[in-house]
């Protein structure tokens, strides 16, 4: 083979024989003059740039220079101790290095058939007995020789050569070593978290196994009432940020801030950003309650795949004292650390800038998540359906049952419903399944009505119960109703129906609701604005009797409430459904609405139409909703995107003459 090498001017000829034998190295000729930098430049440029260059890393002479280099370099090399498995898949191996070792830049296992370089990234800590480094590093098993394998770690300014000892078959696993070691260095717990979840497809959720089998022990400051105390209440971590709350009792003035550790336990200030506000924790003594100082605030989550369920933080003093602070467990199911999210802060501290600046990001985070995760629905069918219905009802269910034999007996009395509508029930507390077939089947045998029941996999929320609704649905017309509406008489869909489209450009018309005593509930919506800014969604004359004259007029309003709405498929699908991001279930419905004028169609009520509506029977079952924020969130969301369209909608009508234009 013929090689021409040119350099500034200079031409040289090189031919290699590819049959010819070449006679050894002479290492002692190769590096006997050359300083201690040199020989670390030769191997990092044999390791790095020849072997890959030109592909020597399996020819037996490159092997068996490299292998004399290093025996030259370390000719007794010290140990590298593996100290765990993972998986029957990594060893954890432990090492030193001398202080001062710099970067390290490339990792390799070398063995008789030569290097293997290991991808990786090592953990560092000062060993402060001998002033050496510590080194903890995850090695695969398949890259590591089966015949008295080396470790070698280059770096710019230093070679380190390990000889790497074989793991007996009392290796602890890393479960256990995480119980019985990592308690000491919980930033090493958490690299190799990292490094776990970066090595392979389920590489992330073996970490988040990891952390639920063998959880580090929760930390908090307790003392006497007359001396610092603190704790860390929650730390989701999202891709937008942790979500850190907790609380600190200061009586004498201590506090100085509250810190994160980094990825590798440098700290990390929160004190600037931490939003508080007054809280009471519980006292030295059953049933007694102190003061305290409680905090919100996004951290910075560390970059990676794994899910860290117990980050640490660090309560610190004006002293220079730092006391470690370790939360529970966090939830893993984005559903339980979504609802943990949505009780972080007290609703009546959350503010507007707490809300957009700290819950909002990981709230959206979370929800997302669990979006992502709701998984297929199924279908059982309940009697022969119709073929080719002209309306679907959509009802969702969601735990409450309580309604539901009045409802469907009311459907059944219904000729029209009957003869074209077809029962859509999209069950969105799967855990109930059993019991909701069992009763279908049961008013199925009674009414004579068929019936479809959708089961959700998992729990998605009012608009994705809808919208899976619709999917499954074959009418042509949808009307979405709430599972606590009794109709006051028969031929309320009918007539709704009739309302749709034609010269006016209706796109969605909703009924007059009564609560039970018989008075308003909802005569139409408006939206009106309050003293933060937010654009809530108002009823119509709720609260007046039935009878009230203004709400007796048929009219068109901004918009009418999800509990009863009758729309067209076609219109329904061409503006997306229901959107999806609102938590739990509130504003989808005037979201829904402003969607549709924005498509030049109208909405219209019509009072003629009555229906009762036990008004958020299923929603008080939901601690999300009734504990937490989620209306506050909803509704600054809701803001946000339709501000400028209420305000034009509020303009076309007074909402306290109780009307707008005529249908």
């Amino acid at each position: 083979m013929d090689v021409r090498l040119e350099t500034r001017g200079f031409e040289t000829a090189v031919t290699i024989d590819a049959d010819a034998a070449l006679p050894p190295a002479d290492v002692d000729s190769i590096i006997g003059g050359l300083d201690s930098h040199g020989r670390v430049a030769l191997a990092s440029a044999l390791f790095n740039v020849w072997g890959t260059m030109f592909r020597l890393r399996r020819e037996r002479t490159f092997i068996d220079l490299l292998g004399d280099i290093l025996s030259q370099m370390a000719p007794a090399p010290g140990p590298a101790v593996a100290v765990a498995q993972i998986a029957n898949e990594f060893l954890l191996a432990r090492a030193s290095l001398v202080a001062g070792f710099g970067k390290i830049d490339a990792i390799y296992t070398f063995g008789r058939h030569g290097p293997t370089r290991i991808h990786g990234t090592p953990h560092r800590v000062p060993d402060v007995k001998d002033g050496r480094e510590v080194i903890h590093l995850l090695i695969d098993r398949a890259r590591i020789p089966a015949d008295d394998p080396l470790l070698i770690l280059i770096g710019p300014g230093g070679l380190s050569i390990r000889r790497l000892l074989k793991p007996d078959a009392r290796l602890p696993s890393i479960e256990r070593w995480f119980h019985e070691q990592a308690h000491a260095a919980p930033s090493l717990r958490e690299h190799v978290l990292r490094e776990i979840g970066a090595r392979s497809a389920a590489g992330p959720a073996y970490a988040l196994e990891l952390q639920l089998r063998s959880p580090l022990r929760p930390r908090r400051l307790s003392s006497s009432p007359t001396a610092p105390s603190a704790e860390i209440v929650s730390a989701l971590a999202t891709s937008a940020g942790t979500l850190v709350t907790g609380w600190y009792r200061d009586p004498v003035n201590l506090f100085a801030g509250i810190e994160a550790s980094g990825p590798e336990g440098e700290p990390l200030d929160l004190t600037r950003d931490l939003f508080t506000f007054p809280v009471e924790v519980a006292g030295p003594t059953k049933g007694s309650r102190l003061a305290a100082t409680g905090f919100a605030v996004l951290a910075p989550t560390g970059t990676g795949a794994v899910q860290n369920l117990q980050p640490r933080f660090h309560l610190r003093l004006k002293s220079g004292a730092r006391h470690s602070l370790v939360p529970h467990p966090q939830p893993a199911d984005p559903a339980e650390a979504r609802a943990m999210a949505l009780r972080a802060v007290p609703a009546q501290h959350v503010d507007q800038a707490v809300l957009t600046q700290v819950l909002r990001p990981a709230i959206a985070d979370l929800h997302a998540a669990v979006q992502n995760r709701i998984g297929r629905h199924t279908v059982r069918r309940i009697g022969v359906s119709h073929q080719r219905p002209k309306a679907s009802m959509i009802i969702p269910l969601y735990r409450n049952l309580e309604f539901l034999r009045f409802q469907i007996a009311a459907f059944a009395s219904d000729q029209w419903i009957r003869a074209h509508a077809e029962l859509v029930y999209v069950l969105d507390s799967p855990e109930q399944a059993q019991e909701v077939e069992h009763l279908l089947g049961g008013l199925h045998l009674i009414y004579g009505l068929p019936l479809v029941l959708v089961v959700m996999e998992r729990n998605g929320g009012y608009a994705r119960a809808n919208n899976v609704g619709v999917s499954v649905a074959q009418g042509e017309v949808l009307a979405l109703v709430n599972s606590d509406i009794i109709p006051v008489s028969p031929g309320w869909l009918e007539a709704m129906a009739s309302r749709l489209n034609g010269r006016r450009r209706i796109g969605a018309v909703g009924p007059k609701l009564l609560f039970e005593d018989g008075s308003i509930q909802h005569a139409g919506m408006y939206f009106s604005q309050d003293h933060r800014g937010y654009w809530l969604n108002q009823h119509f004359h709720k609260g007046m009797p039935r009878d009230y004259a203004p709400a007796c007029e048929e009219r068109v309003v901004p918009a009418v409430t999800g509990a009863c709405l009758v729309t067209t498929r076609a219109l329904f699908e061409s503006v997306g459904g229901f959107t999806e991001d609102y938590v739990v279930g509130d504003y989808e419905d005037s979201d829904l609405c402003l969607k549709i004028t924005m498509t030049e169609r109208k909405i219209g009520y019509v009072p003629d139409i009555e229906l009762y509506h036990l008004e958020r029977k299923s929603m008080s079952l939901n601690a999300e909703y009734m504990r937490g924020i989620a209306w506050q969130y909803n509704c600054a969301l809701h803001t946000e995107r339709w501000r400028e369209v209420m305000i034009t909608a509020m303009q076309t009508g007074r909402p306290r003459k109780g009307r707008n234009a005529a249908l």
